[in-house]
């Protein structure tokens, strides 16, 4: 686990110097107030029901931005081969990126923490709901990260790569809103693999296993795709 930790350490020092984390963190946390004060307009409820899924699809397209640089720098700049002949494994340098990922995400978050204090201060929300839509963001963030990461592996280009990011995950949103497209029948049969699906159980309050399950197995399946493909790279 140390060199997890060590790689986690470089990417947090970088994404403390770097000024596009920042401009993106700013667009967040702008993001995160315009959804806020449209949702409790429109409806006239002390919740963070509407910002669930709307901060969920801006999360799909600032964080393959974020996430973009980690192996497509390293390759511009030359150092990934070294890494990648270092007493590091694949899968602990991919896991420390991806956890520096998550710590910003959970600093974004917490940049957030102002809205449900507004909440409680003009009304009395349901801090159950509030701490489960955290938690779905939170997951959501987690997997849309490690779809990143996988981007970045396969990209010499920054930009390409998080282009790429989010043309991966623009399906799972899509196939969530697919009834006009395909039809209510096969609709139903893709409702499953669509991230806003399981993201409205947490912004009602419900805890359901599938939906925590889908986030880690699509967490998961990115973070074994960029090791896979660190590894065929590691071996030419």
């Amino acid at each position: 686990m140390s060199g997890v930790y060590t790689i986690w350490k470089k990417e947090m020092r970088v994404y403390a110097v770097n000024p596009t984390a920042y401009a993106f963190l700013a667009v967040f946390l702008f993001l995160s107030g315009l959804f806020f004060y449209l949702g409790v307009t429109l409806t006239g409820e002390a919740s963070l029901r509407v910002l669930s899924s709307n901060l969920a699809i801006a999360e799909l397209f600032v964080l393959p931005m974020l996430t973009m640089r980690h192996f497509a720098e390293e390759r511009r700049q030359g150092t990934l081969e070294m890494l990648l002949t270092s007493p590091i494994s694949p899968f602990a340098l991919v896991l420390g990126k991806w956890l520096a990922s998550v710590t910003l995400c959970v600093l974004m978050f917490l940049g957030t923490a102002v809205l449900p204090a507004i909440l409680a201060y003009y009304g009395e929300p349901d801090w159950g709901v509030v701490a489960t839509t955290y938690l779905g963001l939170f997951l959501a963030a987690c997997a849309f990260s490690a779809a990143g990461l996988f981007s970045s592996s396969l990209l010499d280009d920054q930009l390409a790569a998080g282009l790429v990011g989010v043309l991966l995950l623009l399906p799972f949103w899509l196939v969530g809103r697919a009834e006009a497209l395909v039809g209510d029948d096969l609709a139903a049969k893709l409702q499953p693999f669509g991230v806003l699906t399981h993201l409205e159980s947490f912004g009602r309050g419900v805890l359901d296993t599938a939906d925590i399950y889908y986030f880690l197995a699509m967490s998961f399946a990115f973070l074994f795709l960029t090791t896979r493909s660190l590894e065929s790279r590691r071996w030419r």
